[in-house]
């Protein structure tokens, strides 16, 4: 099938020399596949390289202390992941003998692992004819079919999804390399701000570079204003500790290291400010200095020189190294 042929022909000329696409080991693919979710290949990437150097194997994930894993995670954000992660690897040694299922329908029972994931794994890992359509691939089909509906639902997953297992099977390529070479084309190519498709391996097969719709597709409706907030964050030195909380009862980051923080912000002048921005949410930081220390059952006075050894959340590690607590 020609559309096949093109985009393996394409893929193999231009695709990225990526640590993850030496392997066929499915745990480290799961990997990977989790990291790159709301993260950046190029940031992702020595993270990749540090967790399968700590954890090579599923039976070293799922033995690791969950703060640990938290800790090498610390950066990436989004730290449910992280979480299911290590959930899903205890699973997998006590379901599956410490080895993946070379199964889509197995996979999804790990804990963590929903339909893309498990799509993911099972054509990249062990070359079955499953179709991951993740956003990049969206932009591909939407653009390549001139699919002018909403993108983001099921009628538009089956859309893409029929089309592409259909091309798939007929022209029986290896499913790991047209996955991956959707993905990468989506990555590459069919970006957000290259809207007329240039550099293209389907050309005029191609509804937006033949000019259809340019710039309008695919459509997403727009989200909903993400709400902002203002938060005081408060500084407590004492005789070279510092006052750390784990109040998680906002419901944000369950179980790391953060500063006393509370909604809303003092008069006086802060020393510093910044802004975060989680999915669902934003915050304006606001933070300040204090001597006085309310009794906390989550505050506990931390060492300073012991803060590069803890878990402490995205945003306030921004502050303490900015103040130059924290490497």
């Amino acid at each position: 099938m020609e559309f096949t042929k093109r985009l393996l022909d394409w893929y193999h000329a231009n695709k990225r020399d990526l640590p993850f696409r030496s392997t066929k080991d499915p745990y480290h693919i799961w990997v990977s596949e989790i990291m790159a979710q709301q993260t950046q290949i190029v940031t992702m990437i020595p993270y990749y390289q540090r967790w399968i150097k700590q954890y090579p194997t599923v039976q070293h994930l799922a033995n690791a202390d969950l703060n640990d894993v938290l800790k090498l995670w610390e950066g990436l954000g989004y730290y449910n992941r992280a979480r299911n992660l290590h959930k899903g690897a205890q699973y997998v040694v006590e379901h599956f003998d410490g080895h993946l299922p070379a199964s889509k329908e197995k996979l999804m029972e790990i804990p963590g692992i929903g339909d893309y994931t498990s799509s993911a794994i099972a054509a990249i890992a062990f070359d079955l004819p499953e179709i991951a359509v993740d956003g990049n691939v969206k932009r591909v089909m939407a653009r390549y079919l001139n699919y002018t509906e909403n993108a983001n639902t099921r009628k538009a997953h089956k859309t893409f999804e029929t089309f592409l297992k259909e091309a798939l099977i007929k022209s029986k390529a290896s499913p790991s390399d047209f996955v991956q070479a959707l993905m990468e084309l989506g990555a590459l190519v069919y970006t957000p701000s290259n809207t007329t498709c240039e550099g293209s391996p389907f050309k005029e097969m191609c509804a937006c570079y033949r000019g259809e719709n340019i710039g309008t597709i695919p459509y997403f409706p727009k989200a909903k204003p993400v709400p902002v907030y203002d938060m005081s964050a408060f500084i407590h030195i004492d005789h070279n500790h510092i006052l750390m909380s784990k109040d998680d009862s906002d419901g944000l980051m369950k179980g790391l290291y953060r500063l006393p923080q509370t909604q809303g912000h003092l008069s006086e002048e802060p020393i510093m400010k910044l802004v975060h921005k989680f999915t669902h949410l934003h915050w304006n930081i606001f933070v300040y200095e204090t001597d006085d220390v309310i009794d906390h059952e989550h505050y506990f006075l931390i060492p300073i020189a012991h803060l590069n050894d803890i878990t402490i959340v995205t945003a306030h590690r921004k502050i303490l190294k900015k103040i130059g607590y924290l490497k």
